[in-house]
């Protein structure tokens, strides 16, 4: 394998960590590249899907460079401007509205880089689900939680229901099947916390993922995208929720 020309297949040109890594030691580079494509071989999570995961992962952590490159990828792929939207959007549930901002630059290169404005279309917005009270929204977290109420649920009911209300309001209209579905939508959020390190995030949304019908294979390429993007602690997280 030609190994420069690889990596100017996928990124337009070759980075210059892949010269640098290739000048000082190439059989690491060799060894990375094959990790590279097993992880993003296409088995029970499409190639295309895999792309995705990556830029809403790296738009989380806010590491720019890796999020335009996976985007360029998953356009490359067939990804369209509504499904990088609805894949970037569970940012802002995990890690705020910073993420999306990061995110909103892989939407304007997606734009430029394909020639293509498309928006999602404003006749399927939907805010006639909207909780009118606490008690529906505390009825919803628990329905998402098993049936037990969080003790983060619960204080915000206490000091700041109205806050506990509109965030729930956010997160059914963040996550509901649109043009992504909700399964990959979880995926994307298993994604993000096994590369942040954080179980109980993962814990959440490993668990939705599989009631949404996910596999534990599904499940262990998405930790493995982790790892490939934040390294072996990903995996170390990530593999913890495999039966």
């Amino acid at each position: 394998m030609d190994i420069l020309n690889y990596f100017k297949d996928i990124y337009g040109e070759v980075p210059e960590w892949v010269k640098k890594m290739n000048d000082y030691n190439v059989e690491v580079l060799e060894h990375y590249t094959k990790l590279r494509d097993e992880v993003m071989a296409e088995r029970s999570i499409p190639k295309k899907d895999k792309e995705l995961i990556l830029v809403g992962i790296n738009a989380a952590r806010r590491y720019e460079k890796s999020m335009l490159n996976h985007t360029k990828s998953a356009v490359d792929l067939g990804a369209t401007i509504p499904e990088l939207v609805e894949i970037l959007t569970p940012c802002i549930l995990s890690r705020g509205i910073p993420a999306w901002l990061e995110g909103v630059k892989a939407v304007q290169y997606a734009k430029e880089y394909s020639g293509n404005s498309d928006s999602a279309d404003a006749a399927e917005k939907d805010t006639g689900s909207d909780f009118q009270n606490v008690d529906e929204a505390i009825a919803y977290y628990k329905e998402e939680a098993g049936g037990v109420k969080s003790d983060w649920v619960d204080i915000l009911e206490g000091e700041a229901p109205e806050v506990l209300r509109h965030y729930g309001n956010l997160r059914t209209s963040v996550l509901k099947d649109g043009v992504v579905p909700r399964k990959l939508k979880e995926l994307v959020l298993v994604g993000i916390n096994v590369a942040e390190q954080y179980e109980k995030g993962i814990a959440i949304h490993v668990n939705t993922a599989r009631k949404l019908g996910a596999t534990d294979q599904e499940i262990a390429e998405v930790s493995l995208l982790g790892m490939l993007t934040a390294g072996i602690p990903a995996w170390f997280e990530g593999s913890a929720f495999l039966k």
